[in-house]
């Protein structure tokens, strides 16, 4: 996936305040699409079993849920897993890693160096250069975290009180296996700002689960933040949380076809002067005073197909 693929994460995240009575196997294959020409096939396996389950009502669902994931883009293939442990229905406990390579055509490239380029000097010019063939390398990460999530039909019963409430926190090493500590790097056609080092990641999603055809409508609030210490990073913003803000809402076609859209705005840095300009980014000065901004991000669709 992109860094986190949000619309299959909305799709995921739809079926988790699914009843009590889910199959202890699931199966899906979803297909995402969005305004930034972005596509991904996902194939999704998951086993639920039971752990540590008591009479209560909030602990007769315990579980431990085990997920492997297959997911290719026009420009890489990923493969990965996660564990989610339910120790109480409004907690769980995540662990998970990913491995993925990437490769390039005409209009993007999957995996690359990310170097400042000079000019015929041997001095920076400001812009930046993508080097790497197709296949150079392995992406690899792992994570670790906790989620509180909460569903207002929980206190007070009805089929129209699903008013459900889900934060999630983690931390999760990545790195590119061609890159130097001292190298961006850049994955799927991003930016080009990745670093070997740990990051933060959190999201919030406030939703509304409805008996009709459209299922679910809500809010989804992301936050990420590189944590690795670049020498001064403070200078182009790279110590600044980013922010993504999105409404989503879900249509069941059938019992087995749903439909995700998301719509996307997202923070951006506010560069002094003509620093903006540069193409590398640790060329470009934050400007202190007024660091953010908004800009619209993406609108996304997804198909998903329960097969089992």
């Amino acid at each position: 996936m992109n860094k986190h693929t949000i619309a299959v994460f909305v799709s995921a995240f739809c079926c988790l305040f699914a009843a009590a009575e889910d199959p202890t196997r699931a199966l899906s294959l979803s297909f995402t699409a969005s305004s930034r020409l972005e596509a991904q096939v996902k194939l999704s396996g998951t086993l639920k079993v039971p752990a540590l389950a008591g009479d209560g009502p909030l602990t007769k669902d315990n579980n431990v849920a085990l997920t492997a994931s297959c997911a290719v883009t026009p420009v890489s293939a990923t493969v990965a897993t996660e564990v989610v442990f339910t120790p109480v229905a409004f907690f769980q406990l995540v662990a998970g890693g990913m491995v993925a390579t990437g490769w390039n055509i005409p209009l993007a490239d999957g995996l690359s160096i990310n170097e400042p380029g000079r000019d015929g000097g041997g001095a920076l010019d400001g812009t930046a250069e993508f080097v790497g063939d197709s296949f150079p390398g392995i992406v690899w990460s792992c994570k670790g975290g906790a989620v509180v999530q909460f569903d207002f039909a929980a206190v007070r019963p009805g089929e129209w009180n699903h008013v459900v409430f889900r934060s999630y926190h983690s931390l999760w090493y990545r790195a590119f296996t061609a890159a130097g500590d001292d190298e961006s790097w850049q994955f799927e056609n991003d930016v080009g700002e990745e670093r070997n080092g740990w990051n933060y990641y959190a999201n919030y999603l406030l939703g509304y689960r409805m008996p009709l055809k459209l299922s679910m409508v809500g809010v989804l609030v992301e936050q990420e933040l590189n944590l690795y210490d670049t020498p001064g990073r403070k200078a182009w913003g790279d110590d600044i949380s980013r922010f993504t803000f999105g409404l989503m809402a879900q249509y069941d076609v059938t019992k087995t076809v749903s439909l995700n859209a998301l719509v996307q705005v997202r923070t951006k840095r506010n560069f002094l002067g003509t620093t903006g300009d540069y193409e590398f980014y640790q060329l470009r000065q934050i400007d202190s005073d007024d660091p953010r901004s908004l800009e619209f991000y993406r609108a996304a669709m997804i198909v998903k197909w329960s097969l089992l």
